[in-house]
């Protein structure tokens, strides 16, 4: 079994013991439908266009949203400012970065003021978010010798809060299961664009009057 290397752990932290392993529930499939939208009383939802995901082409194996017919027409490859994902006409406004697990722990634990100096350009931007693929409990847990770390479950999670509270970067915990980081990103993206295409349209910033 290979050895991890050495590394600098990011912050200190106090040991303490693990949690109890807990059975993780099995998913229910993404909705089919389109996100309603009424006025007065009547779905206005199909002047609604669906939007176009830009997908940074540096990202090496992005997400696949084709099968979120429901929330997103197509996507399309394009050099980005900052961040992996957009929406087309949002490029100045919104963009989503996206780190899987073990990217995350190199990103934290070797290349700290590259990562942190992308952070303050990100967080420029009007909606913004970091998405790890992994839940906090996967973050929380010791990690096997596939990711090559010494590093601290707790450095992580704990830079990862001081990360949002200092740059105002919200952070998405998703999951290790693609599927589901796919979708969570998928819906993110497209709500964004909905109440952005209403604000911008004079439809008012609200999915149904009374509600959300």
């Amino acid at each position: 079994m290979p050895k991890a290397p050495s590394c600098n752990v990011i912050e200190d932290y106090n040991e303490g013991e693990l949690y109890e392993p807990i059975q993780r529930p099995n998913p229910v499939a993404p909705p089919s439908r389109r996100l309603i939208v009424k006025r007065n009383g009547h779905s206005i939802t199909r002047q609604i266009p669906k939007p176009v995901v830009l997908i940074d082409t540096r990202e090496k194996s992005p997400f696949d949203f084709s099968g979120f017919h429901n929330w997103i027409r197509e996507e399309r490859r394009q050099k980005l400012n900052i961040g992996d994902y957009c929406m087309e006409g949002m490029e100045s406004l919104l963009a989503l970065e996206r780190k899987s697990l073990s990217d995350l722990i190199t990103t934290l634990i070797q290349q700290q003021p590259r990562f942190f100096k992308m952070c303050e350009q990100l967080a420029r931007y009007r909606w913004r978010a970091l998405l790890v693929e992994a839940s906090y409990e996967d973050i929380k847990s010791p990690y096997s010798w596939e990711y090559c770390t010494l590093a601290h479950p707790n450095a992580i999670s704990g830079t990862l809060d001081a990360l949002e509270a200092r740059f105002g970067i919200p952070i998405i915990y998703t999951s290790l299961y693609r599927p589901l980081a796919e979708e969570k990103a998928a819906s993110w993206l497209s709500k964004h664009f909905t109440y952005w295409y209403l604000e911008e349209n004079g439809f008012g910033r609200v999915l149904q009057e009374g509600d959300l």
